[in-house]
């Protein structure tokens, strides 16, 4: 049996006018779970609860078994925010001495390999790369110490699509050992048509469905009604017949 390595279990967070409520979902060993929903569904709360930058106010976050965010577990982790926070006048080559001297397990092969894959001049600064290269850069340190799973935050928005399958092959590439995974929190879904294994589908703050990708087509057309075109297209409709009062979106099976 798959093992998870990530488990929230009724995550709840109180904002003013928003409200996470009982967030509950897994990820498998060697998966890439879509974490979609429109803007303001509550995808970047749950990440930054998930990384300890946000306090969650009811819930249980297990990460390797762990319900401590500990500094051995944080060193399995690589984050891709959606902005790039580096400081922006220093140099790539710089920074990298920087961040590999804050993880035991830094792979420098491997931070060569992504640098040269991307085309990043280590001599650029931060604030001289395009948006796309600061995510790409963001996801070559990630990449580069040895983490067992991404947490990725809205890390395509707004980019080519060229640059977008460039992504999402590395991250095909990074589950195929069976053991390391990916949560890629998105709006695009299109981005996810060809690698989710799974997807979770939250909105106004609460997860409406988590299922497998291949059974997808089976659970819109059975539970909402909708027939399988494309992930997107599905997601659009669902949201369409909630807004209406046409389904629960409280409820999951």
């Amino acid at each position: 049996m798959v093992s998870n390595i990530l488990e929230l279990s009724n995550i709840t967070k109180q904002y003013k006018a928003f409200k996470l409520d009982k967030v509950s979902f897994s990820i498998g060993e060697g998966s890439i779970c879509g974490f979609v929903g429109i803007n303001g569904a509550g995808k970047s709360t749950t990440v930054k609860i998930i990384e300890g930058l946000v306090g969650k106010d009811e819930g249980v976050v297990t990460a390797f078994g762990e319900t401590r965010l500990t500094p051995e577990i944080k060193e399995l982790i690589g984050f891709v925010p959606d902005s790039c926070y580096f400081y922006e006048k220093r140099k790539i080559r710089d920074l990298k001495k920087s961040i590999s001297g804050m993880y035991k397990n830094w792979d420098e092969a491997a931070y060569k390999k992504y640098i040269e894959f991307f085309n990043l001049d280590e001599n650029k600064k931060i604030g001289e790369l395009s948006k796309g290269m600061k995510m790409q850069l963001s996801l070559t340190f990630a990449l580069s110490h040895k983490a067992k799973l991404l947490i990725m935050d809205e890390p395509t928005s707004g980019l080519d699509p060229y640059i977008r399958n460039q992504v999402m092959s590395i991250l095909k590439e990074y589950v195929s050992d069976g053991t390391n995974s990916v949560l890629f929190s998105t709006h695009i879904m299109s981005d996810l048509e060809k690698t989710a294994d799974k997807v979770v589908f939250i909105h106004r703050g609460k997860v409406v469905f988590e299922e497998n990708f291949d059974k997808l087509p089976e659970l819109f057309s059975t539970r909402y009604g909708i027939q399988w075109t494309t992930l997107d297209e599905c997601v659009v409709a669902c949201i369409e017949k909630i807004q209406k009062g046409e389904t629960a979106d409280e409820e999951r099976v």
